[in-house]
């Protein structure tokens, strides 16, 4: 048995648990164990929102003064939920939608995997029924586990488990939880319930939201969701909300955006919703994933651009004339949840059946499922389950944070909205859909700190990019004496041409084909093989940015020439040659625009031997295609 600490053991002893044998460390390739965030404290100010720590019978760090006041105002402003249309399994003909649930249900069983350092590689594990321990080895178990330092030999995972490994296994697991002995729990909705009192002494309510997985691109087991609610001073209005999704965050009121409020305190929260991009077809009909129910917290129906993974858009559903979607504020089980650091269990341990899932540092679910570049590792994304709420980085703060960036909205037109989906290839099925929002201005951090943390692409000498045709087209015009004999050339994506374009500061590198048909004689045709370096010089980052470039290279090209219907000449050569171009970039995404560009060359090339007057090849092309930002 590997060595684990003492107070492990005894725990192991009195609950009468034995080491589970089995491949249960197949995250080890994208996630380290033993590391995990810090508990999250509390402002100076917590006493008087909380009173007394030593006044509470619970031991929970509540008084009893306050409990019934604070249990009535997290009340007072639980908000309605709106939740996305697929997010559902159907069993004998009913629906049983996924929704926040009870999270103490999800941590019933904590597991323990060990982990040797050389090699590194998977050794054995423990599962811990929580409720089957005493109150006092609960109480070691949860000091072990915020105390535990790593065994120069050994390494340990801890987190909570959900049945199943992918998302069909998790929705055929939630369908048994739905319909199983115990149902009841399984079918109430539970929101936690956690105010804080902020710098300024306003009284702020968080509201997290437990889902058991999470079916959306990146998928992972246990999802914890929140959003933020400003009280007045009273407090007795609401002066703003905060909504949390995929590393963002919105504030309410912004400009003439208000919240949605039913009941005069209650804020309409919209749960996303499905991410639209060229792999939405693919990951549904390969993957097997629905690739809907992000969890993700919104302030209004619609589509919100660069919302979703990869600077995809995200769409968001209102409720429609399914009423079956809406979680009222009135059906959820509301848990006032207490500060942490304010729980005194090492003197009252039984708080800990109540509230140890909370303080226990462990992740919620698997600690990485596969994702879709798990066959091939430099690309496995290592979809991580998370920690608990009060290891997150918003636990007791406002948004916008470093970590939850503001996002900046404004309603984009109905005809600007269509135009955008048309000029999108891969959004032909998608159009028409309004209202739509877009990611603005980002102002929490420093562009360069963003910039670091992969949440704006780099700008200047920093800026990386590519860019192409291949979801467009591409058309080149000869001129001059080579008009006499060449045709002008069409492709679209990959066919008959290809150009790729690859951008590091102000150097731009250019390649690709051209295929040229020959309109004299037999016919025939001359294929240009350009390989450029250029200086491009761009206008500020903005919506529409043009740029110019020029540049020089070596030119390729191939000849082919009929002389009967079954004879031809080839010749191949390469010269020499310069090339110039203008064009603009229409961001559609932060990170991708619509690109036109104007490109001349100019290189020598079989010259007579093929009947140009002049022996040089001279041509434009015009490329409509897109370009990525990184």
């Amino acid at each position: 048995m590997p060595r684990v600490p003492a107070a492990v053991v005894m725990v192991l002893v009195l609950a009468g648990c034995v080491p589970v044998h089995g491949p249960r460390g197949t995250y080890l390739d994208v996630i380290r164990p033993d590391q995990h965030p810090p508990l999250i404290g509390a402002s100076a100010a917590a006493d008087s929102l909380w009173g007394p720590a030593d006044q509470s019978e619970a031991g929970d760090g509540i008084a009893e003064s306050r409990r019934t006041e604070l249990e009535q105002l997290v009340r007072r402003f639980n908000p309605t939920v709106v939740l996305p249309p697929g997010d559902f399994v159907r069993v004998g003909g009913r629906k049983y939608r996924l929704f926040p649930t009870n999270a103490a249900l999800f941590a019933d069983t904590l597991r323990i995997d060990y982990i040797r350092t050389a090699p590194y590689q998977f050794y054995d594990s423990l599962n811990v029924t929580l409720a089957a321990i005493s109150a006092d080895s609960l109480r070691a178990l949860v000091a072990a586990a915020r105390a535990y330092q790593a065994d120069p030999d050994m390494l340990a995972a801890w987190y909570f488990d959900f049945p199943g490994g992918n998302p069909k296994e998790w929705w055929q697991a939630y369908a048994r939880l739905r319909t199983g002995p115990d149902s009841v729990r399984w079918g109430r909705p539970t929101v936690y319930a956690h105010p804080f009192v902020n710098p300024n002494g306003r009284v702020i309510i968080q509201y997290w939201f437990f889902y058991p997985f999470n079916d959306y691109i990146g998928n992972h087991e246990g999802d914890w969701e929140h959003v933020d609610v400003m009280l007045s001073e009273d407090p007795t209005a609401i002066e703003g909300a905060n909504y949390f999704f995929h590393a963002r965050s919105i504030t309410l009121p912004q400009g003439k955006l208000q919240p949605e409020v039913v009941d005069g305190t209650h804020i309409i929260v919209y749960v996303g919703g499905r991410m639209y991009n060229v792999l939405d077809y693919p990951i549904r009909i390969v993957a097997g994933d629905r690739n809907e129910g992000s969890h993700g917290n919104f302030p209004f129906a619609g589509e919100w651009e660069a919302a979703a993974g990869l600077g995809a858009p995200e769409s968001v559903k209102g409720v429609g004339g399914d009423s079956s979607r809406v979680l009222s504020h009135d059906q959820f089980d509301v848990v006032l949840t207490p500060e942490p650091t304010r729980i005194d269990y090492p003197r009252r341990p039984e708080a800990l059946r109540e509230w140890g899932w909370l303080i226990l540092p462990v992740r919620w679910g698997f600690p990485a499922a596969p994702s879709l570049g798990s066959e091939i590792k430099a690309l496995d994304l290592g979809n991580r389950s998370p920690y608990g709420p009060a290891y997150n980085t918003s636990w007791n703060r406002l948004a916008p944070t470093l970590l939850f960036p503001a996002y900046r909205i404004k309603k984009l037109s109905f005809a600007r909205s269509a135009i955008e989906d048309l000029l999108q290839p891969w959004y032909y099925l998608y159009i028409f859909r309004s209202p739509r929002y877009v990611n603005d201005v980002r102002t929490v951090a420093n562009r360069q700190e963003l910039e670091r943390l992969g949440l704006a692409p780099r700008r200047g000498w920093g800026e990386r990019g590519m860019g192409g045709p291949i979801l467009g087209v591409h058309v080149g015009f000869p001129t001059e004496g080579f008009s006499d004999l060449y045709g002008r050339s069409t492709g679209i994506s990959l066919w008959r041409n290809f150009w790729a374009k690859f951008r590091f500061g102000a150097v731009e590198l250019v390649g690709g084909y051209q295929k040229f048909q020959r309109t004299a004689g037999q016919g025939g045709a001359l294929f240009v093989y350009p390989i450029t370096a250029n200086v491009v010089v761009r206008a500020p980052d903005a919506l529409f940015r043009p740029y110019a470039s020029l540049g020089a290279g070596a030119y390729g090209w191939d000849s082919r020439i009929y002389i009967s219907p079954t004879e031809r000449v080839l010749r191949v050569g390469w010269d020499l040659g310069w090339s110039g171009n203008v064009g603009f970039e229409y961001y559609l995404r932060p990170r991708v625009a619509l690109d036109v560009g104007l490109r001349y060359h100019a290189t020598g090339g079989p010259g007579p031997d093929i009947g140009i007057s002049d022996g040089k090849l001279r041509f434009f092309t015009l490329w409509v295609g897109h370009y990525v930002r990184f």
